[in-house]
C-alpha cells in the first residue's frame, strides 16, 4: 500500500505536495526537492492516518465518509458548490461530471481508501462527540453571515458571551488553529479580513460597500445563528432558525424539494439575496418558485409564494450592508412588480383556451348527433339508422 501511495504522490507538481503538506502544518521550514517532499508527504500520511484525518473540516470528513461506505471503486454524486472541498483540492478524490444533469461525480483511489477506510467513522464520531463539529459551525456562520468581517470584529462577534477566562483560553486556541481561520482570511488595505468561503471577489464587495456610507456599523450576529448559519456546508443557509426562514424551507419542500435538493434551494436563496436588487437578481433570488411554476394552481398562489422568498430575502444579513438586513436599513429591498411573471401563468390560460376550441371544434365535427331507429343513417346509406349502423346496438 505505501508503495502505492508514493507512487500517486509522485505524480503530482511540488506545489499540491507542498499545499497538502503546509494544510497539515507538516511543510518543513526550509525548501526540499520534490523527491524529499513527497517521501514527506507519504511517511506522514500512512503513519497516522487519524491524525490528519482530524485536521480535516465536517464537509470534507463526511464526504470521504460517504465514499468509503459506498465501497472501494465506487463513487458518489454530489451537488457541485460554488468552491471545491478541501479534499478535491488536495487530490485526495476526483471529481468529474456526472450521468445526472448538473451533479458532480466523486471517487478515491484505492490505496487512498484502503488507508482511511478503518479510520473514518471513528473520527467522525470522536469529533461529534468533543465539540470540533459545534466550533466549526459557530466560526463558518459568523463569516457567512457577515460575507467580509474585520478579524477585530469577527473576534468580538464569537467571543462575547465568555465568563470563565480558562474557558475562553482553550476556545481561543481552538479557533486559532482551526483550518478556516487560515483557509478564509485576507488581507485588504493593511487590515486583516475574515471573508466568506461564497464571497467571489472581495474588493467589489468593498466597493459595494461603500454606495451605503450611512451603515456604519456590522450588524449583530448572536452565536446561536451564527452555529445554525455554518452548518450544512458548503451549502450553508442563514435564518434556518427563524420564522422567515422556516416559512422558506416549508415552502420549498411543499414545492417538492427534498434532502440534498431543499438544503441546496435555500442556500441559494441565500446567496441571491445578497445583491442588488434588479431584474436579474429578481430572476435569480425567485428560481426555486418559477421551476416550480408547473405544479402551482394559479398567479395569485404563486404571488404568495414569491411573498415568502422576498420576506426571507430582506430579514437576512446582507453582505453589502455589513451583516445588517433591508429591513432594518431600508436598503437593497426586493420588491415583486405588479404583474411580474405573470405570463408563466398567461401561457397555461391560453393553453387552455386552445384546448378547450379544440374540443369544441372535434365535437362539432366529430360528435354523431342523436339518431332515432328509424331516421336515415348519418353515414348516407340510404337506409334507416336500425337496419344500418344502428343493427350494431339493437
Amino acid at each position: 500500500m505505501l508503495q502505492s501511495i508514493e507512487d500517486i504522490i509522485s505524480r503530482r507538481s511540488v506545489e499540491e505536495i507542498s499545499a497538502t503538506l503546509d494544510y497539515f502544518d507538516a511543510l518543513p521550514g526550509r525548501l526540499k526537492r520534490k523527491q524529499d517532499l513527497a517521501k514527506l508527504l507519504c511517511t506522514y500520511l500512512s503513519e497516522d492516518p487519524r491524525a490528519w484525518l482530524g485536521k480535516l473540516m465536517e464537509y470534507d470528513l463526511k464526504l470521504l465518509q460517504r465514499i468509503c461506505k459506498a465501497g472501494p471503486g465506487a463513487h458518489v454524486d454530489v451537488i457541485p458548490s460554488e468552491y471545491p472541498s478541501v479534499v478535491e483540492v488536495l487530490h485526495f478524490v476526483d471529481s468529474s461530471a456526472a450521468e445526472k444533469d448538473d451533479m458532480l461525480r466523486l471517487t478515491m483511489q484505492e490505496p487512498f481508501y484502503d488507508l482511511i477506510a478503518s479510520h473514518i467513522d471513528e473520527v467522525v464520531a470522536e469529533k461529534e462527540k468533543d465539540g470540533s463539529f459545534k466550533l466549526e459551525h459557530l466560526i463558518l456562520g459568523a463569516v457567512n453571515s457577515f460575507g467580509v468581517v474585520p478579524l477585530r470584529t469577527f473576534v468580538d462577534t464569537i467571543f462575547k458571551e465568555f465568563n470563565d477566562i480558562d474557558q475562553m483560553r482553550r476556545y481561543a486556541r481552538a479557533v486559532a488553529g482551526h483550518p478556516i481561520m487560515r483557509l478564509h482570511q485576507e488581507e485588504y488595505r493593511g487590515e486583516s479580513y475574515m471573508v466568506s468561503p461564497d464571497v467571489d471577489d472581495l474588493e467589489s464587495l468593498m466597493r459595494d460597500r461603500r454606495k451605503y456610507k450611512d451603515v456604519r456599523r456590522y450588524g449583530k450576529i448572536s452565536l446561536k445563528d451564527a452555529e445554525l448559519c455554518g452548518e450544512h456546508a458548503p451549502f450553508c443557509f442563514w435564518g434556518g432558525d427563524t420564522p422567515q426562514g422556516k416559512a422558506l424551507l416549508d415552502l420549498y419542500a411543499y414545492l417538492g424539494y427534498e434532502g440534498d435538493e431543499l438544503i441546496y434551494s435555500a442556500h441559494s436563496t441565500w446567496i441571491n439575496s445578497q445583491y442588488e436588487p434588479d431584474d436579474h437578481n429578481l430572476d435569480l433570488l425567485l428560481s426555486s418558485v418559477t421551476a416550480a411554476a408547473q405544479d402551482i394552481e394559479s398567479y395569485e398562489e404563486f404571488r404568495k409564494f414569491a411573498a415568502v422568498v422576498l420576506d426571507y430575502a430582506n430579514s437576512a444579513p446582507k453582505w453589502i450592508l455589513k451583516g445588517q438586513s433591508a429591513d432594518a436599513t431600508g436598503h437593497m429591498r426586493f420588491e415583486l412588480p405588479e404583474d411580474a411573471y405573470s405570463e408563466l401563468f398567461e401561457q397555461d390560460e391560453e393553453a387552455l383556451k386552445e384546448q378547450e376550441e379544440l374540443m369544441r371544434f372535434f365535437d362539432s365535427v366529430c360528435k354523431v348527433r342523436p339518431v332515432g331507429p328509424d331516421d336515415p343513417c348519418p353515414c348516407g346509406s340510404g337506409l334507416s339508422y336500425r337496419f344500418c349502423h344502428g343493427r350494431h346496438f339493437s
